[in-house]
């Protein structure tokens, strides 16, 4: 994170027992079970493979080995990846140091391709370089950075492995971007918008970015997450702060403190909706060579991993927020269609009641509108009105349930 000063200073908002807390019943039942499956050992292992370069400094000669490095783990996600070059020219770092840096800069963009309204994007982004400026002859050359900013970059590795396990198919373009040189001028997400601005005229739903989300001290009872707020952003604002309420055990305080210092500003500047998370309490060894894997606390990295999952989720993938302009399939559950239990395992067991006519036909579709089985209902009765369909042998995932006209939503875990 770019800032000159830290000062972390705040009071628990009293307010937010006062906010609209959603039924659980009108909760996201298949993102419940997504957050299950956020990872520590996964997002730890994602920090130290980023603090095992040793550094990540905009200039050192790693960072095309850094960069090629985060490309390819998100195309092994099945990622559309790339590496975005931007050029850096006489730039003089440290300052009035006569040290010129010049040379290219490398951002990493991975895209999935929403399936109702691929011209809108809803951006997630983090910075992947460091230094150890408090280190001043060190910085350039020992600087793991694994909270600033290794345990934003881990969480969005760990956001991109779920999306292909579950096969998630955003319904507006979602777009994941990893920064270069953001801590020496935020020029990595500076470069991104007005690539997006200037050269494809990209519509930006909104922008969540990630900075320093992995320390907390051990002494703290009450998780706590700051939502750094911009004065465009109030509804995509109030939209994560009831998101982190409802998905997570973490409380958010919502605040504009330091909010110039990290690449949602970038985004800001440029007129689009954005927020950053953050990390109520600031990492003792922030920019210096002592920020490694051991001071953070996975579990606490772990929530924040999942609120930053939920918002994307559901500002990608739902009508949530910023919804687009093909309705999505009403899945409000039919009168007398009436699954017995969701998620399931083995078999769909549902009740039909009162149908229609006799000799119905059904069909089970996945994700991507594909016919996965289809047949006689009446080979599936098991009783008055009960019925059971086999799923032993389907993936992880979401499916849908459609006789005639009725259609019900089913998740099946393994």
């Amino acid at each position: 994170m770019k800032r000159k000063t830290i000062m972390l200073s705040y009071w628990y908002n009293l307010l937010v027992i006062l906010l609209p807390f959603n039924a659980f019943s009108q909760l996201n039942e298949e993102l419940i079970i997504y957050n299950q499956e956020i990872n520590p050992d996964s997002l730890k292992y994602n920090v130290e493979q980023l603090q095992n370069f040793g550094s990540r400094y905009a200039f050192n000669p790693n960072r095309v080995e850094v960069s090629n490095y985060l490309k390819n783990r998100l195309q092994s996600y099945g990622w559309d990846a790339k590496i975005d070059s931007f050029y850096m020219e006489n730039f003089e770092y440290p300052y009035y140091s006569g040290i010129i840096n010049t040379g290219w800069q490398y951002n990493v963009v991975a895209d999935k391709i929403g399936t109702i309204n691929p011209d809108t994007f809803f951006v997630v982004g983090s910075h992947y370089d460091c230094y150890a400026s408090f280190d001043t002859l060190t910085y350039f050359n020992n600087s793991p950075g694994a909270d600033d900013n290794a345990s934003s970059v881990a969480a969005i590795l760990e956001m991109a492995r779920l999306f292909q396990k579950y096969n998630i198919q955003p319904i507006k373009t979602l777009r994941i971007e990893l920064y270069a040189a953001e801590e020496l001028g935020l020029h990595g997400s500076s470069y991104a918008i007005q690539q997006s601005h200037y050269r494809y005229n990209e519509h930006i739903s909104a922008m969540l970015n990630m900075d320093m989300i992995g320390y907390n001290p051990d002494t703290i009872n009450a998780d706590s997450v700051r939502l750094v707020y911009y004065d465009n952003s109030q509804e995509f604002t109030d939209f994560c702060e009831q998101t982190a309420l409802n998905y997570t055990s973490l409380n958010p305080i919502i605040t504009t403190e330091m909010n110039q210092f990290s690449d949602s500003w970038s985004y800001y500047s440029w007129g689009r909706r954005a927020i950053f998370l953050q990390e109520a309490y600031l990492h003792p060894f922030y920019h210096t060579s002592n920020d490694i894997s051991s001071t953070l606390n996975y579990n606490y990295l772990k929530k924040v991993a999942q609120l930053g999952f939920s918002i994307t989720y559901l500002a990608s993938t739902t009508n949530q927020y910023y919804p687009v302009s093909t309705n999505e399939i009403s899945l409000q559950t039919p009168s007398n269609l009436k699954l017995n239990s969701n998620p399931v395992k083995d078999n769909i067991k549902f009740t039909l009641s009162n149908p229609k006519r006799e000799n119905l036909s059904f069909q089970i579709i996945n994700q991507m509108g594909e016919i996965v089985k289809e047949g006689k209902l009446s080979n599936h009765k098991t009783s008055t009105n009960q019925y059971q369909i086999p799923v032993q042998n389907y993936n992880q995932g979401i499916y849908f349930l459609k006789i005639e006209n009725l259609v019900e939503k089913v998740v099946v875990v393994r």
